[in-house]
């Protein structure tokens, strides 16, 4: 097993970089593209061992095939996809498209009228007279040319909004394979993604993909795993063999450690890593949560209730922002001057604190991670005048968080 020998530094950061990055293009970052094809079999093992993903590379591409987990959402969207009409197209054209096959052409008029034929309910439900449904189609479209499913040539699909009779070519990658996942699953049984992603992550196990592979999934894909998102099985796993799953990391990553509290789990770093959204960092948001942080774990130790009935802290929404605001003005001078208004700060805070996994919202109710105590303290430089020297002595005393 890889768990036996112990990763380059190098091949840590592809690791990570593949993580953060669903496509890999050639002609958009070669340097990437080669060092990723250097250590092209190790990664491959890696991957296979470690999350049960397989990585395809191509002529002129690299691509970590990530099944959609349970509960859990893309770090890094690649899509515009919006609604369920533009969910439902995309079906259709991908359709269309594996019918049609890889590196073939077809115009626009080709698609349409497949589109008719593939859509639920017949030809007449669907109406490309309908702006809307146009609209719809070209986010679709322009989601399939950026993940290089599609190749546009000389037109440009916006003006098919405007032009109910426009046309234009396009050509089918050969990507495509690496896209289509096959499945013995009646995809017409179920009404929406969640029992779908149920329904396939049943399948993994039942094909044989451990416990320890999902758990794997999710801390590398968000940083933060609250416990209250395993299954029974895997909590009876982590229960029995959490303290392995933590040696075997430390021993594979160096530098990469894995903290275990009471409700959730969380990967801790001892430095900056290529491709990785940190925490701390130096700037206002990562000084914000440090300080709420703090506040919280405080609060807590005089004896506050706030604990729910399954050990996290959870507040109501509009305290989570009195509490911002509080926070706010307490350490004003320590903060860099903003011209943000508190809610618009406060939206830029709170979406980074749910991209690091340190806080979810469930119906308007904000569930704090227990491990955001740990980063409690003070804010000791001022990020706009910390000098090289100063941040290199700090850093040598610092863990990062994911």
């Amino acid at each position: 097993m890889i768990s036996e020998e112990a990763l380059s530094e190098e091949i840590q950061t592809l690791v990570f970089l593949l993580w953060s990055e669903e496509w890999i293009y050639r002609d958009q970052k070669p340097e990437l593209f080669f060092r990723i094809r250097s250590y092209e079999n190790k990664l491959k093992t890696i991957f296979r061992e470690w999350f049960h993903y397989p990585i395809y590379i191509g002529d002129g591409y690299v691509r970590l095939i990530k099944h959609p987990e349970r509960k859990v959402l893309d770090p890094n969207p690649t899509h515009s996809l919006k609604y369920q009409m533009d969910y439902v197209l995309y079906a259709c054209t991908l359709a269309f498209m594996e019918e049609k096959g890889e590196d073939q052409q077809f115009v626009l008029r080709e698609l349409l009228e497949s589109i008719k034929a593939y859509y639920p309910g017949g030809p007449d439900a669907i109406s490309w007279s309908d702006h809307g449904v146009r609209t719809s189609l070209i986010r679709v479209i322009k989601t399939l040319e950026q993940e290089r499913l599609l190749l546009m040539f000389d037109r440009a699909i916006e003006q098919f909004r405007d032009k109910e009779d426009y046309d234009l070519l396009m050509q089918i990658s050969n990507g495509l394979r690496h896209v289509i996942r096959h499945t013995r699953l009646s995809l017409s049984e179920y009404s929406d993604k969640v029992s779908l992603r149920e329904a396939l992550h049943q399948e993994e196990i039942d094909d044989g993909k451990i416990c320890e592979q999902q758990i794997w999934r999710r801390l590398f894909a968000q940083g933060c795993l609250f416990l209250t998102e395993l299954s029974q099985d895997e909590v009876a796993y982590i229960e029995r063999h959490g303290l392995h799953m933590q040696q075997k990391l430390e021993e594979v990553f160096q530098g990469v450690y894995l903290e275990r509290y009471a409700s959730t789990w969380i990967l801790i770093h001892d430095k900056a890593r290529e491709g990785k959204t940190i925490y701390p960092a130096y700037n206002t948001h990562s000084h914000v949560i440090t300080v709420i942080g703090t506040h919280l774990r405080n609060r807590l130790e005089l004896g506050e209730q706030w604990l729910n009935h399954r050990g996290y802290v959870a507040l109501p929404s509009i305290d989570v922002f009195n509490l911002f605001v509080s926070v706010r003005r307490e350490n004003q001078e320590h903060l860099a001057k903003s011209n943000l208004s508190d809610r618009a700060l406060w939206e830029e805070v709170s979406n980074y604190m749910k991209r690091l996994g340190l806080v979810k919202v469930v119906n308007d109710e904000w569930i704090f991670s227990d491990a955001l105590g740990r980063v409690a303290g003070g804010i000791v430089e001022e990020e706009e005048s910390i000098k090289e020297e100063t941040k290199r002595e700090v850093e040598a005393y610092q863990n990062w968080l994911f």
